[in-house]
């Protein structure tokens, strides 16, 4: 699928129209050099919210959305109805979902943003049941990288002890998923271990 987002002006809202792209007889090459337009359909067509893709499985997509939340939440829609929306993971009453992204094939990284600590949750893609809370110190992720066919993701973090660490956190076959160091920069004569963040 190709999905165009259109948004207007710094408000966190936008349209949101999609084009099947297996119905094009001869793939996107076929649009080049042409005068034709990709004749996208409408999913959402205002500006009453933000919508981010988040996964699909062939019509069914999830989306991070602050439609009726503020906080954001997960909700899922397939095309075949785009009039039927359902949560998948529900707002939050304090933490605002920052950031969700699909790895493992079946499972969804979601970022929160709670008491101005970041929270890492494991949960199951077609569900949305919270599977893991990862451990995390306090400070900032600062960034996630993966895709949903990867079992293994990488989290950058920074705080006011460490400059940064980039973490690898290994999904498949371990019953709870550990965060090991990948990278770091070190500051010589500087032992974070002497220190203690508390929040």
């Amino acid at each position: 699928y190709l999905l165009l987002y259109i948004e207007e002006g710094c408000d966190p809202v936008n349209k949101l129209y999609y084009y099947d792209l297996s119905s094009l007889p001869h793939g996107l090459a076929g649009l080049q050099g042409g005068k034709h337009m990709i004749p996208f359909m409408k999913l959402v067509d205002n500006f009453e919210a933000r919508y981010e893709a988040v996964a699909n499985d062939d019509t069914l997509f999830i989306f991070r959305t602050n439609k009726g939340a503020p906080k954001y939440k997960l909700v899922q829609v397939d095309l075949k109805d785009p009039s039927s929306w359902a949560d998948l993971v529900e707002e939050s009453e304090k933490d605002v979902l920052e950031s969700a992204l699909a790895v493992n094939k079946s499972q969804l990284l979601v970022t929160y943003l709670s008491d101005v600590k970041y929270v890492l949750q494991l949960r199951e893609l077609k569900t949305g049941k919270l599977l893991h809370n990862l451990p995390i110190d306090i400070g900032t992720v600062y960034g996630i990288s993966g895709r949903r066919e990867d079992s293994e993701v990488f989290i950058g973090f920074t705080s006011f002890l460490t400059p940064g660490i980039i973490y690898r956190c290994q999904l498949k076959d371990c019953d709870v998923p550990e965060m090991k160091i990948f990278r770091e920069i070190v500051v010589p004569g500087f032992d974070r271990t002497e220190f203690q963040v508390n929040q």
